[in-house]
């Protein structure tokens, strides 16, 4: 008999405790999307049937004309969904004092036995944040990248030499993935430690040293990221398997990478005055007294915005310029147009580029590579839900702004799923981030620190390409779909056809 009521009672208590809080919003006033059981409203983030991508839209259609903001539950816990662009603005720029931290900031508690994440801005919390920010993003300033754009440049060059090679080889069909992330990873082992990464001068090698570790530490953090959301129902497993967000094998190796980076330049005096990511790193060793630990924090801070979603931006832009030949025309006339007497772009005139960055936004807005920002009320906070009703929202809840929606809503984009750049003519997309509308980056004091960095990799590559090559769709239609965790991107090879101009 007490086996039997054992038997019972331990199911039923698992249960109260899974679903206990699906009332916290009700209580509260605010509209409540009905979770599903212990699945809470996002059933994905346990059953991996779903992605989160489609799991939040099902909510964001049904609320969106009717309410600022709904009440859902992430497994079980309570969380707000932003329907309406002026509140996301309101939580990012005009009232970041009560939410200073992001979700990723709450996990790093739990990861004790990561070496370098908590190092790094995006992962770090309150005034660390604050003082890991200031230092890293001297480093990636406006100027500084313009000092170093000689990099760039060269890297470009380099790109289009690698293409030119392989497509003679390859009879002019080229693996559009691996050629974007060969180029970001050479601009940042170029940028941030100073090295030739081989990855665009030695081809044989199919994944070099550093791609290998590239890879597989961002794959590793950004599936890490979804495990952290899916533990949220028992958090205490993060520390019972001793979860971390960094590999070991990646911790040793940048590590050792950023030392023997750092010992090179010292004894080799040609490359002392070189303006790189590795100069800034010495400037807070000898001004600082930063540590190892914290230059390979700053580095590793670098690599994670410039490498695998700057990668993967030029992934898609390139796509969508295969499939608009029109826009790809308009934008090599404005190109080769702006083409100094010795055949290249100085940093002004790139960043000056109108339809270049009309290009660069709309594919950021296809494709919404960071599909949702989650972030922490750390301050308790009023949130006006319509003229009468207020929300006091309490210390430690969460809320998600859904930017893939806002990026695909009819409503602020006609024709959503069109590829139309000339949606952002004349600095467009200035208004629309002041209006919580179109956040590629981001917005407020926490918008993305490597964003100057991100937008100059992209449009140097695309200048450089799209001026030596047309970009011509493949044999196979391909359209963007659900990935394991929060996007819906590109998936597979990419394979794209490449033909030389004639110049």
């Amino acid at each position: 008999m007490l086996v039997l009521v054992s038997l019972f009672l331990i199911p039923l208590g698992t249960y109260l405790y899974l679903t206990w809080h699906h009332n916290y919003w009700r209580k509260r006033g605010l509209i409540t999307a009905r979770p599903l059981g212990v699945l809470g409203t996002y059933p994905g983030l346990l059953t991996r049937k779903s992605n989160l991508v489609t799991d939040v839209q099902k909510i964001y259609d049904q609320y969106k004309d009717k309410h600022r903001a709904v009440g859902v539950f992430v497994t079980r816990q309570p969380q707000i969904l932003v329907l309406d662009p002026e509140l996301a603005h309101e939580v990012l720029v005009g009232n970041f004092r009560s939410f200073k931290d992001s979700l990723t900031s709450s996990y790093i508690k739990h990861a004790k036995w990561d070496k370098y994440a908590p190092l790094n801005p995006f992962w770090a919390a309150g005034e660390s944040w604050r003082r890991l920010r200031t230092d890293a993003q001297a480093g990636i300033s406006s100027h500084r990248l313009k000092q170093g754009y000689a990099i760039w440049e060269q890297g470009g060059k380099m790109l289009t030499d690698y293409m030119t090679r392989q497509v003679t080889d390859h009879s002019q069909i080229l693996e559009t993935r691996d050629l974007c992330f060969r180029y970001t990873a050479h601009v940042m082992a170029d940028f941030i430690w100073g090295i030739d990464a081989g990855t665009l001068t030695r081809p044989m090698e199919k994944q070099n040293k550093i791609q290998q570790m590239a890879i597989r530490w961002t794959s590793y953090a950004f599936y890490m990221i979804s495990i952290f959301m899916a533990s949220i129902v028992a958090p205490c497993v993060r520390r019972l398997l001793r979860f971390r967000f960094y590999p070991k094998e990646t911790d040793e190796f940048f590590s050792n990478l950023t030392r023997e980076s750092i010992e090179l330049r010292l004894k080799d005096g040609r490359d002392a005055a070189r303006k790189d990511y590795l100069s800034h790193l010495l400037q807070l060793r000898d001004q600082k007294q930063a540590t190892h630990d914290e230059l390979v924090g700053h580095a590793l801070t670098v690599l994670l915005d410039g490498y695998d979603t700057t990668g993967a931006a030029l992934l898609h832009a390139l796509h969508y310029l295969s499939e608009h030949p029109g826009a790809q025309k308009k934008l090599r006339t404005e190109i080769l147009a702006g083409l100094g007497t010795d055949k290249s772009l100085d940093f002004e005139k790139l960043c000056s580029l109108p339809y270049l960055e009309q290009v660069v936004y709309e594919s950021l807005r296809l494709s919404s590579l960071i599909p949702q920002y989650t972030k922490v009320c750390t301050h308790p906070t009023i949130i006006q839900l319509n003229e009468v009703k207020r929300l006091e929202v309490e210390e430690g809840v969460t809320i998600m702004i859904p930017n893939y929606q806002f990026h695909h809503d009819k409503q602020y984009f006609p024709e959503p799923e069109v590829f139309r750049p000339e949606r952002f003519d004349n600095g467009a997309y200035q208004e629309l981030m002041r209006k919580g509308i179109f956040l590629p980056f981001s917005d407020g004091p926490r918008v993305c620190m490597g964003m100057r960095l991100a937008l100059l990799t992209l449009k140097s590559a695309l200048a450089h390409i799209v001026s030596e090559f047309e970009v011509l769709r493949g044999r196979e239609r391909l359209v963007p779909n659900e990935d394991a965790g929060f996007g819906i991107v590109l998936q597979g090879n990419v394979n794209l056809e490449y033909r030389r101009l004639q110049r």
